[in-house]
């Protein structure tokens, strides 16, 4: 799997589908009330804010991939609809109330796939835009929250699903391609699919609203938190360099993916940063730290990092948003071998990873910050890395040459996604789609580069 710009998508031409999730007004059972997790409170407070001054917030990730020889559409259609009777979060709807917005989540029996539109594409431009309208089909207000397509050919077809990122985080992306895929091979060939649900995000979210709970403002569980917020006089780091965009201002986005090193090169990072004492992450955040700081940034690198949150069990092959971000401190002390970067970033991470249970929105409320969504737009730095080679759902074969999308209608933050693949390293950046940003960006990607290269010991 790899992270790609919608607009990089390559999508061969064909006869574009596109379905979407139905649920009955009068459903034979009420619907569950569900009260939203921490992360979704937030996304839904923000887009009523925007959807009550016209605007459009939010955030939807697309995952793409393709299934060989011609469509049996049928078994397409019930793999859908599979999909969303195993995972129960995929049944939620939303309704606007005075007071807010309700999430409900809605049975199995009342779930319906809904067939809504069809046509031919004549080219990859008129592909890209079939992916581009179900990007922003989805919408956490209104609805809906999960929108599906297909471009059927004689000899494949490539099946897109795009969640709301109220739904779904990015590794629900190979997890979805693995179980639809699976279950329309189950279809095709006559057999049921397993019908086991998968363990409820909804389970998970009331858990860590319990823990988070029994947090108090004079907790030590918040030290790292207010260490940070102390040393950085914000809760949310600010990305340091300069992008050219008025404070409390959003403009369109810019995404990009470059290729960093291809596989050989990366295994070969990854064992001189082994040989350090770190690992490729490790790696990979002394590297930006020393990167941002040689492009006129501070000595110190802070960032939100999100940490998955599944578990290597319970919820591993569940999809939902199962993430937390994390504050953490890279130090980059100009003239320090790498054994010195790598052992900062190794002490950075691991002091991050201790707050994992500890809601970046529980520590924000218990610390006296208030976020305002209708005018805080903070141009927040953001660090992320995935190994998409041993993410859950990555031992299917679909998910080896699947791609994930990322598609936002503002920012002013600024995203760096680092994955690797069995093709190499890459980073997919979105950031605020300014001439000062795009030169920030571009100056960026280059020192990045090169510092990766001289941690690797490759010379040229």
């Amino acid at each position: 799997m790899i992270q790609l710009p919608a607009d990089e998508a390559q999508i061969e031409a064909g006869h574009a589908h596109t379905w979407h999730l139905s649920f009955p007004d009068t459903p034979t059972a009420p619907p569950r009330r569900r009260p939203a997790s921490y992360n979704q409170t937030v996304h839904l407070g923000a887009a009523w804010s925007a959807h009550t001054a016209n605007r459009r917030a939010g955030f939807a990730l697309a995952c793409s991939f393709d299934l060989p020889g011609p469509v049996h559409l049928p078994a397409l259609e019930g793999a859908l609809l599979h999909l969303a009777h195993r995972h129960e979060v995929l049944r939620t709807r939303c309704r606007p109330t005075p007071w807010g917005i309700a999430v409900h989540v809605h049975e199995q029996k009342d779930t319906r796939l809904v067939h809504i539109g069809t046509g031919h594409l004549t080219s990859p431009a008129a592909t890209r835009a079939h992916l581009h309208r179900l990007l922003r089909r989805v919408n956490p207000v209104t609805g809906p929250l999960v929108a599906m397509g297909a471009v059927t050919r004689a000899n494949s077809t490539t099946v897109h699903i795009v969640y709301d990122h109220l739904v779904a985080d990015v590794l629900s992306a190979p997890i979805t391609v693995a179980d639809l895929t699976r279950a329309y091979e189950d279809l095709v060939q006559g057999r049921r699919p397993d019908p086991t649900p998968a363990a409820s995000f909804w389970d998970f979210a009331h858990a860590e609203r319990a823990y988070n709970r029994t947090l108090h403002a004079q907790d030590t569980r918040l030290d790292h938190w207010r260490d940070f917020t102390g040393r950085s006089t914000k809760l949310l780091p600010t990305f340091p360099l300069d992008l050219g965009v008025r404070p409390g201002h959003r403009l369109p986005p810019v995404s990009r993916t470059h290729d960093l090193l291809p596989g050989h090169l990366t295994q070969r990072l990854e064992n001189a940063c082994r040989a350090s004492g770190g690992t490729l992450l490790t790696g990979l955040l002394a590297a930006t730290a020393t990167a941002v700081r040689d492009e006129g940034g501070p000595d110190t690198y802070r960032a939100l990092m999100p940490l998955n949150r599944r578990g290597p069990d319970r919820y591993a092959h569940s999809i939902g948003w199962f993430v937390n971000a994390v504050p953490i401190e890279i130090p980059a002390p100009r003239q320090a071998p790498l054994t010195t970067l790598i052992a900062g970033a190794r002490k950075g991470y691991e002091a991050g990873r201790r707050q994992a249970d500890v809601h970046s929105t529980r520590a924000q409320q218990l610390l006296g910050h208030t976020h305002d969504t209708t005018t805080d737009h903070r141009p927040v730095a953001f660090f992320s890395y995935l190994d998409f080679r041993t993410t859950p759902g990555s031992e299917h074969p679909s998910t080896r040459t699947a791609r994930v999308h990322l598609w936002s209608p503002a920012s002013n933050a600024v995203f760096l996604w680092f994955h690797r693949n069995h093709a190499g390293l890459h980073l997919n950046s979105l950031f605020a789609d300014s001439p000062r940003a795009q030169r920030t960006m571009d100056s960026l990607h280059h020192r990045l580069t090169r510092t990766l290269r001289i941690f690797a010991g490759i010379s040229g």
